[in-house]
């Protein structure tokens, strides 16, 4: 019965924090559109920088990696079960947000803060490689797929245990599959907008 209970308040606390819609919030506040409905659709970083504002969009990509972090530091030295239901809750509730019916992001910054929280030293050199990538493309695409592929590939290098790697592994799956189950609504959102997948922004 303990195990239950202590699964239930990891899920609990895990969706609670993911689940904050600082994109969404941002669009509102700040410009007051719904991102739901604005550029890309998406809750998330990309769109909120695009749709609202440069440096809105990098406030957002920074609270969203701070839920991961908050997550993985909350239960970083908990059992690896009760991790890795922190780290599905983690981007089940940023996908799935009960204050916007269901309707998230995919989760990937905050995936992103999760990994940064378990293996900071790995992070940090794939956050350099991924800097110097950012500095010749300018795209967000090559970027993220920069930092993620360096810092697992230095990870087991840099202290992390090959479970717990699986673990935060895991969470980027999760935001692949909700990008797979996001696309004929964003594809909609995207005819209405005329978002450029490309480069990203709205076509004038």
């Amino acid at each position: 019965m303990g195990t239950f209970w202590t699964g239930a308040s990891t899920a609990l606390v895990a969706y609670a924090l993911g689940s904050i819609p600082t994109a969404y919030l941002v669009g509102k506040l700040v410009r007051g559109i719904d991102v739901r409905r604005a550029g890309e659709g998406n809750v998330g970083a990309r769109n909120a920088f695009h749709e609202v504002g440069h440096q809105w969009g990098l406030v957002v990509f920074a609270v969203d990696i701070a839920k991961g972090a908050a997550v993985a530091l909350l239960f970083g030295r908990s059992p690896l079960w009760q991790l890795a239901v922190a780290a599905v809750f983690l981007i089940l509730g940023h996908a799935y947000p009960v204050w916007l019916s269901f309707v998230g992001g995919k989760g990937l910054a905050s995936a992103g803060g999760f990994t940064i929280a378990l293996f900071p030293w790995a992070a940090l050199i794939g956050g350099a490689a991924s800097g110097v990538v950012w500095l010749l493309t300018h795209r967000f695409l090559p970027t993220l797929i920069t930092v993620t592929v360096v810092a697992f590939a230095v990870a087991p290098f840099a202290g992390g245990e090959l479970p717990v790697i699986g673990v935060a592994l895991g969470a980027f799956l999760l935001v692949a599959l909700k990008r797979v189950v996001d696309e004929p609504r964003m594809r909609r959102v995207e005819a209405s907008t005329g978002w450029d997948r490309v480069h990203g922004g709205s076509l004038p």
